[in-house]
């Protein structure tokens, strides 16, 4: 069995899986492809030349209103939180210094900027005072950041520490500011669900293993993280990070939904059951039942 999937980076519990932390219900094969930029995922779900993409649970209510979309739907939540640091030049020295700067995004209007854009008006930085620069995924946007391509940019982990490592630094934490902050969601469309069904519902049971394993040995999900060449510090994050379940959390919906609409964007008119779908996680739960 085989799926294909585009992320920015591989999920911790997809690792744990990879790396066989946990015998899998059956065997599968994963593509996973890293992609650069949440447009290319777009284009790969609508295209059916992905079966699912790993990515920030925001892109799903302007994804919908694009030509040809509307049943793009969350279907799992991946991470409990994703870890997002804003990172300056060293010529930055806070968050109000990016006052007429130029902030690398993915995308301008959808994805983790909603909740930069959030921490900037509350820095007192309205939308006007500074400018997003579409510069690509997370290696992208760290890479250009680093070449004076611009001012500040949002980067997790391993790439946070990258930059710093290399002069930049870490102007503030978005999920200081934000504790409700969800992760990284898993995103199929609707009518694709007769042909990926089957390996995403597979691919799901095999991280719903690893998490709940993950949950109770933390520490030996640690080492056999960092045994794949994770540096330790990291590996303890990611493991951190893992949900402790994968249904999407309400209270991480409602705060993207609230995000979005105080930046007046488009889409956020909408509520829970407009985002998320429950469909193939139910199959999960099935397909774990005893004696099935």
């Amino acid at each position: 069995m085989h799926v294909t999937v585009h992320w920015f980076v591989e999920p911790a519990t997809s690792i744990l899986t990879r790396i066989g932390t946990v015998t899998a219900p059956v065997q599968l094969s994963v593509n996973g492809i890293e992609t650069k930029s949440s447009d290319e995922q777009f284009e790969a779900l609508m295209s059916g030349t992905t079966d699912a993409a790993v990515t920030a649970m925001d892109n799903v209510m302007d994804w919908n209103l694009r030509p040809g979309a509307g049943d793009l739907r969350i279907v799992a939540q991946i991470e409990r939180t994703t870890p997002l640091s804003l990172v300056g030049t060293a010529a930055t020295t806070d968050v109000r210094s990016l006052k007429d700067g130029t902030v690398l995004v993915d995308a301008s209007a959808n994805g983790f900027v909603v909740a930069a854009r959030a921490l900037l008006d509350e820095c007192g930085l309205d939308s006007g005072s500074y400018t997003l620069k579409p510069a690509g995924g997370v290696r992208e946007r760290c890479e250009t950041l680093l070449a004076g391509g611009g001012d500040a940019t949002l980067l997790g982990p391993p790439f946070d520490g990258m930059a710093v490592a290399r002069g930049a630094r870490v102007l503030a934490r978005v999920n200081d500011h934000y504790p409700a902050l969800p992760g990284q969601g898993l995103v199929v469309r609707q009518s694709s669900y007769d042909r990926v069904r089957a390996h995403v519902v597979a691919w799901l049971a095999a991280m719903e293993h690893a998490r709940a394993w993950a949950q109770t040995n933390k520490n030996a999900a640690v080492v056999r993280l960092a045994a794949t060449g994770i540096p330790g510090p990291l590996a303890e994050t990611l493991i951190s990070f893992i949900p402790s379940s994968l249904v999407p959390d309400r209270d991480g919906i409602a705060l993207l939904i609230a995000q979005r609409q105080r930046a007046g964007l488009r889409g956020g008119n909408v509520n829970y059951s407009d985002l998320v779908d429950s469909d193939l996680l139910e199959s999960v739960a099935s397909s774990l039942e005893p004696n099935r």
